[in-house]
């Protein structure tokens, strides 16, 4: 920390995440992380397993007298469809909100500066420092950085709402230079 404390900062900025904050941020990494767990993924891979399973319909009618089978996968398929698509980005988001409301630590407003090297999160109950080598990546999304892996915290979210234009372009600037090839953008790609 104190090879941190010695140079001067890029950015500092003060943040005080909420409940939703930190779920939206969570699900954010998580669908950039793994595009699989994405609700319109998993749903779409079910409305084409049902495609596929009526499509044999009329062989299985050749060969057996009933299609009572291959409809109630057509059922069963759809319906994994439908809670894929309604009812599990409500879990997820209620689990992140579970998890936010589980650490104290997570709701304190906090003075975040922005190193060369890494990062300094203060608070009234901690002091957290950290260099970019610690993380293992992040992501960029409309409204927050998110970055994952960290020592003390596993996210560590950075609310774009509370920055100037000026400052996302510098934050944005410095983050692809640090994390080269592992700064994600929130619709899957990366930065060039």
């Amino acid at each position: 920390m104190a090879e941190l404390s010695r140079e001067a900062p890029v950015l500092v900025l003060e943040q005080q995440l909420s409940a939703e904050d930190y779920a939206q941020a969570a699900l954010l990494y998580e669908n950039t992380l793994f595009p699989f767990r994405r609700y319109w993924v998993r749903a779409g891979i079910c409305v084409c397993a049902a495609v596929l399973v009526a499509s044999a319909i009329p062989w299985y009618l050749s060969q057996f007298a009933t299609a009572v089978v291959p409809i109630c996968a057509v059922v069963f398929f759809l319906a994994l469809a439908l809670y894929f698509w309604r009812d599990q980005p409500r879990r997820r988001l209620h689990g992140a909100v579970l998890q936010f409301c589980s650490s104290r630590l997570l709701c304190l407003p906090g003075k975040i500066s922005v190193y060369q090297n890494g990062i300094v999160l203060e608070n009234d109950a901690e002091m957290l420092s950290e260099f970019w080598t610690d993380f293992s990546g992040c992501v960029e999304g409309h409204a927050y950085y998110v970055l994952w892996g960290g020592i003390s915290r596993p996210l560590l979210i950075l609310k774009k709402s509370v920055l100037s234009s000026e400052q996302k372009e510098r934050l944005s600037a410095h983050l692809r230079s640090t994390f080269a090839g592992r700064c994600r953008l929130a619709n899957g790609g990366r930065f060039r």
